[in-house]
């Protein structure tokens, strides 16, 4: 059964999501304290110089690495959230009157049972579904770079090996401990919230368990928002936005890390569909951070740098040789396709089908990297020319936004053409 429990207590639990927020953002709530990475993060003494964390290999000729300094830490304005509560319950709201359309519900049931059956016949895909979820607790970097490529996607786990990337690591790896992660993007108060039980919790009998003799795949933790879909999210965008020749590629990637917990029976579709959209508003907030988005631009210099010394080509180069020898992930349009295909899930519209996109106010800087020469009203207006239709379940429709409708990959990989008046136009 489903558990519904007293809005002041619900009420509660986001208040108490929002002053966990204001603590060090290192630190993962309750639900995930398990699945924290035993991994130290690289950090650097702001007296002594020595570093504590895992050392670097160092080879001659190559750059150093140079990890954060203690003041990265703690300090950035986007630890907390910019929606109601400090986190992103607001963006997910949606699913407060989900949870009264039973219609809506049964297709949400109806469409993880189809997927994770059909998945008894593709050991391929289970095996791939497993090794995501696994990730979430310190590998997630590891997992999607094989969207980068098989040359930059070898280099970069190579450098990730080595511990040569500390700054890249101490961002964004190290499970739920990544800096530019934290408790407010989280969804750990979000899912108390809604407190809605999992597939093979409310159908044990129609969902196949598809177990891992080295961890529990079956967290009875409450269903919505997807955590994993949101971490794999806001990782994905935010490398996107570091690494922009492969930005599609490694949206998609995200993508299919969320839809795995479909196929393994431990989410619906709703609940991936709402992890998405926590994690690209997190990531939004986090590069709308002056602080947090120099941090990251430097770790993509490291990256660049290093990738650059441990192949001799630019990451430029690298993708364009991947290309020539058919080694991409995929190429862009196929990747555009496919994470067009994990937006919406084919949901019958519960919601009026003649809305007018709202973009999102933060999200146009999601843009930022891809289409650097636009402004921030023409990389919104590129949001909104790119958008999915209106209906959705989970399409808010007031005055705050969309973040149901953005397809980022498709505006990233957008052709655009600038106008006379400043107006702009979107191919592709």
């Amino acid at each position: 059964m489903t558990r519904i429990f007293n809005r002041g207590v619900s009420r509660r639990v986001l208040a108490l999501g929002a002053a966990a927020s204001f603590t060090v953002a290192s630190f993962a709530p309750a639900a995930q304290a398990g699945e924290l990475s035993s991994k130290v993060p690289q950090v650097q003494g702001s007296s002594s110089g020595s570093s504590i964390g895992p050392s670097p290999v160092q080879h001659p000729g190559a750059p150093v690495p140079q990890p954060f300094g203690v003041d990265y830490l703690a300090g950035f304005e986007s630890d907390i959230s910019s929606y109601q509560f400090g986190n992103y319950w607001q963006v997910v709201r949606g699913f407060d009157q989900i949870k009264h359309q039973p219609e809506v519900l049964e297709e949400n049931m109806d469409k993880v049972v189809a997927i994770n059956n059909a998945a008894a016949d593709d050991p391929e895909l289970i095996a791939r579904a497993q090794s995501d979820a696994k990730a979430s607790s310190g590998g997630m970097l590891e997992a999607i770079s094989d969207s980068m490529g098989e040359s930059l996607g070898g280099a970069f786990r190579e450098a990730l090996a080595e511990h040569r990337l500390p700054k890249t690591q101490y961002l964004l790896g190290n499970g739920y401990a990544a800096r530019a992660g934290g408790i407010a993007s989280s969804t750990f108060a979000e899912k108390y919230y809604f407190h809605y039980d999992r597939p093979f919790v409310q159908a044990p009998d129609a969902i196949n368990r598809y177990e891992d003799e080295s961890k529990d795949l079956y967290s009875t933790s409450p269903a919505f928002p997807s955590g994993h879909t949101n971490q794999a999210t806001w990782i994905t965008t935010l490398m996107a936005s570091m690494l922009p020749e492969v930005g599609p590629q490694l949206m998609l990637r995200g993508a299919e890390a969320g839809n795995h917990r479909v196929v393994l029976g431990v989410h619906y579709p709703l609940d991936v569909i709402g992890g998405r959209m926590t994690g690209q508003a997190a990531a939004a907030d986090r590069l709308n951070d002056d602080r947090m988005r120099d941090a990251l631009q430097q770790a993509a210099q490291e990256i660049r740098e290093e990738i650059q010394w441990r192949t001799g080509k630019s990451v430029e180069e690298l993708v364009a040789q991947d290309k020539a020898e058919g080694k991409e992930y995929r190429s862009t349009a196929d990747a555009v396709d496919e994470y067009t295909d994990f937006l919406d899930y084919d949901f019958t519209p519960s919601n009026p089908k003649d809305a007018p996109m709202v973009v999102p106010q933060a999200a146009p800087v999601l843009l930022a990297a891809s289409h650097p020469d636009l402004t921030p009203e023409q990389r919104a207006e590129v949001l909104r020319q790119t958008a999915r239709p209106a209906g959705n379940p989970l399409d808010w429709q007031g005055k705050d936004g969309s973040w149901q409708r953005l397809n980022v990959a498709r505006a990233m990989a957008a052709q655009v053409n600038v106008n006379a008046d400043g107006s702009v136009s979107v191919q592709g």
